[in-house]
């Protein structure tokens, strides 16, 4: 979309910023394994993923809605 001068049009959304929140404290989570004040984080860690996976189709979704109609109408 920056390629065709679009890019305010797809810009970063709250959704993107909580996605990649949700990685990276499953990435430690998962790396981290044992758990803490007995709080399982193993296995918060995997559900934070499968949070992370969804909000990465949502976030594709979006994207794609805003993005499709440019996409198409770019003749260059």
């Amino acid at each position: 979309m920056a390629g065709i001068g679009q890019r305010a049009k797809v810009a970063v959304s709250v959704i993107g910023k909580v996605k990649t929140t949700a990685q990276m404290l499953a990435l430690l989570m998962l790396l981290y394994e044992e758990p803490f004040l007995d709080q399982p984080v193993y296995e918060i860690g995997f559900v934070l993923l499968y949070v992370a996976a969804v909000l990465t189709l949502w976030s594709m979704t979006v994207y794609l809605q805003a993005a499709l109609p440019m996409l198409m109408n770019n003749d260059e």
